[in-house]
């Protein structure tokens, strides 16, 4: 079941419910979308899933389900991960699931509203993420959500026969409050 968090336009936020776990393995072993994650070499497993998902509901950590509106489907997921709470810097994240539902601009308007939601709701002061150069969408995505390219890891992951640049990307409260 699905409870509406933080609503969107299109889309809202809801507590991560334990029993998608299947859906959700079956997009962690998809190469189109594990290549992204950087989890593609890894075998994910039904029970590594669901024992993720219930350590994250346990932990009270700001993982979302992100849910369409308007038939509540389950898109994908998104969440923060405070690493500093002095500074109140989180790690942002995320994904859509099915392949029919990426470039649709379902991911962007997750990533805005996880954004609005740590810093109106959880007083944060930077997010931050890696996206990996192969991935065009995600830095674009990124871009629209009002992220700044900050940094290069030169050849950091290696996929597809190949090694890739991992871009990194953040967004301070003054940048955020100003593309408000």
């Amino acid at each position: 079941m699905y409870y509406k968090k933080y609503e969107g336009d299109r889309i809202y936020l809801s507590p991560i419910d334990v029993e998608d776990y299947q859906i959700i393995t079956k997009w962690m072993n998809d190469e189109t979308l594990s290549s992204g994650l950087g989890t593609v070499s890894k075998l994910i497993s039904d029970l590594n899933e669901k024992e993720w998902l219930e350590n994250v509901c346990k932990n009270g950590k700001y993982h979302f389900a992100v849910i369409k509106k308007e038939d509540n489907t389950l898109l994908g997921i998104y969440g923060l991960e405070e690493k500093d709470s002095t500074s109140r810097r989180f790690h942002v994240g995320g994904f859509i699931g099915e392949k029919e539902n990426r470039g649709k601009g379902y991911g962007t308007e997750a990533l805005k509203l996880i954004t609005k939601f740590a810093f109106e709701i959880l007083n944060a002061q930077s997010l931050f993420s890696g996206i990996y150069s192969f991935n065009i969408a995600s830095i674009k995505s990124a871009e629209k959500s009002g992220y700044t390219k900050v940094g290069t890891f030169r050849k950091s992951v290696y996929y597809n026969m190949e090694y890739h640049d991992a871009i990194y990307i953040d967004i301070i409260r003054e940048d955020y409050i100003l593309k408000k």
